[in-house]
């Protein structure tokens, strides 16, 4: 009788310290409430080439000065970013936008020059422009709050902005690799899908916001080709 008792009593001391484990096992583990899009199995980040351009003082005074005059806000740096913006380049290599991006040319006389944190070449290469803390100047009332994706595409005589991302969303690898680097930034963020837009949606951004009234007047990445990217996340 004695022995039972004894089992017994090692049975309810093996469950008791089983159910504290298990308890500290799920107080241990990472939480991904916070983020809309971090649920589930993480999303791994994709193969990154970082290809920096030159962003030293004066490009951030320039981009704080900048952030002033459209945002209300003096600062150069991107914290807790909401929405990812989709261009495409206008050009045949992402050397050519790499290099326009890093002369830091004024634009409609204004510096910093263009910029944008990510190109996506069409052999599905991504090259990361900057740290993702930096702010880049790619959309008009977007900049403050947005990371911005170059997909590499020419012009063609005769054809629109919709023929060139349609282009973009037809060739496997640079649309893959985009996709990939898209999910791992919702991810990482939680940034959520309606607010992957594309340049010529952003003025419908809730995100969208200029001090000066400008706005964009841009032909990449249109209603139904963001429709069509935001479908395969």
């Amino acid at each position: 009788m004695q022995r039972i008792r004894s089992i017994r009593t090692m049975s309810i001391v093996a469950l008791v310290v089983a159910g504290i484990i298990a308890a500290l096992a799920i107080l241990a583990a990472p939480s991904f409430a916070a983020s809309p899009t971090a649920r589930g199995t993480p999303v791994p980040k994709p193969p990154i080439v970082k290809k920096y351009i030159r962003y030293g003082t004066a490009r951030k005074k320039q981009t704080a000065a900048y952030c002033r005059r459209h945002y209300g806000q003096r600062v150069w740096r991107l914290t807790k970013p909401k929405a990812i913006v989709l261009h495409h380049t206008a050009g045949a290599t992402w050397q050519a936008a790499w290099n326009t991006f890093d002369a830091n040319t004024a634009y409609n006389g204004e510096k910093p020059g263009v910029s944008a944190q990510f190109i996506v070449h069409k052999d599905g290469t991504i090259y990361q422009l900057m740290p993702l803390t930096h702010r880049a100047r790619h959309c008009i009332g977007m900049n403050w709050t947005a990371f911005g994706i170059e997909f590499v595409q020419e012009p063609r005589a005769g054809k629109d902005g919709h023929w060139m991302d349609r282009q973009i969303l037809a060739r496997t690898k640079q649309v893959g690799a985009g996709l990939r680097l898209v999910r791992w930034l919702r991810y990482r963020y939680g940034i959520r899908k309606v607010d992957v837009v594309g340049h010529a949606t952003a003025n419908a951004s809730r995100f969208f916001k200029d001090r000066t009234g400008i706005r964009n007047a841009a032909g990449d990445w249109y209603a139904a080709e963001v429709k069509a990217f935001r479908a395969r996340l």
